[in-house]
């Protein structure tokens, strides 16, 4: 990688005379100074009819990226470029460590990132060592591979997308409406500042409201869910000359280049430092749980809610909260955040689905 400003200036001009946006590479990208990272941003906001609202430097996990944003009908969209992306996981190069392995095994004690409450259970390690055998790393390599998108290298073109997911069929409502005129009725004193009805069976095409109170119940916000499907989301985008991410587009965006098993590393965190809300390696690298990833996306931050891509099958950044709610160890939770995760049997279940009320479905602006 080019290192110094006079020669990133010079590669990224040279860049910009001779080849269209939608052929920037992120090798070039991550080459660019400040001067060719603006250029390349006017350029596309140009093409889209946007507005260019920041470019600036962004940090993860020790690694740094130029993130331009865009704003495209009063919505901020971040440029992603593309190239030869090489995605996919080989579990074959990764070995996990103790802790991992008694975590996979059934350990909560074993990565569990507060240990400052540890006192509150007993210590289970020797329990889930006593149930390892000389096969178990290979059965955890299986159990990645079965989860995991296999390598790969793939051609991409640049392209724009949402910083943020939408809730897909979820819209703003007015206070008036009668569903959510419904749901103000029902705040009482000590009530949850949310009031909603969305937790519905997968048979239900009604539509359903949310309201935000104030700590006086006064209503600040409401929300409708209507009934959806994916042929409609991406029926709705082509509309408007946008589209869902491809399976391939969306693991280049979160992993942004990293061949690690997660965008910060091939390591599971062994603390969670709540003041700041920042995950800590057992390396000593740190990042900040709710930050966007380098790309300048926010990508795989609620476990409940996967993300729609083009495929209806590959749902991505979440297991629609099954190792949450089914009280796993914190590596089956951690392994949702994985570059190339993608288990095949939620992806099965998403497309069986008669809606997508509620999951996350992000718009793509294509620059060729």
């Amino acid at each position: 990688m080019v290192k110094d400003r006079a020669s990133r200036l010079s590669v990224g001009s040279g860049i910009l005379r001779g080849m269209s946006t939608a052929d920037i590479t992120l090798d070039e990208w991550l080459s660019f100074d400040h001067q060719a990272a603006a250029a390349t941003a006017e350029t596309a906001a140009r093409m889209v009819g946007g507005v260019v609202t920041s470019v600036h430097l962004h940090e993860f996990a020790g690694r740094t990226a130029y993130n331009a944003i865009i704003e495209v009908d009063r919505r901020p969209f971040v440029f992603v470029p593309g190239g030869h992306a090489q995605l996919g996981f080989d579990p074959a190069s990764w070995t996990p460590t103790d802790d991992e392995v008694l975590s996979y095994l059934g350990s909560y004690t074993a990565l569990d990132p507060f240990p400052e409450y540890a006192d509150l259970e007993s210590d289970d390690r020797a329990e889930a060592r006593a149930r390892q055998t000389d096969s178990t790393v290979d059965e955890i390599r299986e159990h990645l591979s079965a989860i995991t998108s296999h390598p790969r290298t793939t051609h991409l073109k640049a392209f724009l997308a949402a910083k943020h997911a939408d809730e897909a069929g979820v819209s703003e409502a007015p206070l008036d409406h009668p569903i959510i005129a419904a749901l103000i009725q029902k705040w009482k004193p000590g009530r949850q500042e949310l009031i909603d009805d969305f937790i519905l069976p997968e048979s239900d095409t009604g539509t359903h409201g949310r309201v935000r109170f104030d700590p006086d119940g006064k209503p600040t916000a409401a929300w409708l869910a209507a009934h959806t499907t994916h042929g409609t989301i991406a029926d709705e985008r082509a509309r408007t000359g946008r589209r869902l991410p491809t399976p391939d587009e969306w693991e280049h965006a979160y992993a942004f280049g990293a061949r690690s098993l997660f965008p910060w590393g091939d390591r599971m965190p062994i603390r969670w430092l709540g003041d700041d809300n920042t995950l800590v390696m057992p390396d000593g690298v740190r990042t900040a749980a709710a930050s966007p990833m380098l790309s300048g996306l926010h990508m795989a931050q609620n476990s409940y809610k996967w993300e729609l891509t083009t495929d209806r099958r590959e749902v991505r950044g979440a297991d629609g909260g099954g190792a949450e709610c089914g009280g796993e160890p914190w590596f089956s939770k951690w392994l949702i955040q994985a570059n190339s995760y993608r288990d095949p049997e939620q992806g099965d279940f998403a497309a069986q689905r008669p809606h997508t009320r509620g999951t996350l479905a992000r718009p793509v602006i294509p620059l060729d």
